[in-house]
Order: structure tokens, then C-alpha cells, then sequence
């Protein structure tokens, strides 16, 4: 339960605020109407590829350690992201522009949800080599 309210409520909603704030600070202050648009669109553009790494990262769980899972999941949260916005938004904008900022976009916030989704005060402290992969 944790794991899926990190991924699809708190990872959108990251999402859409520091994209707000980018706005605000590229452009000065926007308008609040295209600023709640922007949050908006973006919050759900993000709840997809939230959802299928968030389902990535619960079935990664039972077989490795974080330090191995959450850059699987930020890969992954990227890939998701540059191709959904490539089949999204290809029709108005060329792919060079845009695709690297979703792909930076879709890995932060991926990788922040996996390690916030994490238990870290259950398990031992720190990792060993021979721990990374669980048996």
C-alpha cells in the first residue's frame, strides 16, 4: 500500500510542483491559469508511468536490495517517459527538443519514489556485496 501511494499520488504531484516552480523561475511569474494547466497536465501525464514503475519496483522488491533496484526503476521511469511523450507530443514538437528533459524528468522522479517507497527501518543498515541480490 505504501509503495503505491508513494508512486502514484506523492511522484505526480512532484512532478507537476517542481515543474511549476521551472516555470515560474524560466518565465517569471505565469499567469495561474497556465500554471494550474501545466500542473495539471502534467500530474497526469506522470500517473501512467508512475503505475508501470511502480508496479516494476514491487516485483524488483522481492529480489533486490535498493541500491541495485532504484536505478532500475530511474532507467525505467525514463524509458517510459521519453516514449510516451515521443507518441504523445511527436506530432507538435520535434524529438530532439523534448525528449531528454521527460526522460531526466521521468528518472528523477522514479528514482526519488523508489527510494521513498522503500522500508529503510526494517531491514539491516548497511549492504554488503554479497547482499545486493537476495536470495
Amino acid at each position: 500500500m505504501k509503495r503505491a501511494l508513494v508512486f502514484l499520488v506523492i511522484g505526480p504531484t512532484l512532478v507537476s510542483t517542481v515543474a511549476t516552480l521551472a516555470i515560474a523561475q524560466a518565465a517569471g511569474t505565469p499567469s495561474p491559469g497556465v500554471a494550474r494547466l501545466v500542473a495539471i497536465a502534467l500530474f497526469f501525464f506522470t500517473l501512467p508511468v508512475a503505475a508501470l514503475a511502480g508496479s516494476l519496483d514491487a516485483y524488483l522488491a522481492r529480489a533486490f536490495a535498493v541500491p541495485l533496484r532504484a536505478p532500475m526503476v530511474a532507467a525505467a521511469g525514463a524509458v517510459i517517459a521519453s516514449g510516451l511523450a515521443f507518441f504523445l507530443l511527436d506530432c507538435l514538437v520535434p524529438p530532439p527538443n523534448f525528449l531528454t528533459w521527460f526522460a531526466i524528468g521521468g528518472a528523477a522522479c522514479m528514482g526519488a519514489c523508489s527510494l521513498l517507497a522503500n522500508d529503510y527501518g526494517w531491514h539491516e543498515t548497511t549492504v554488503h556485496a554479497n547482499s545486493l541480490l537476495r536470495n
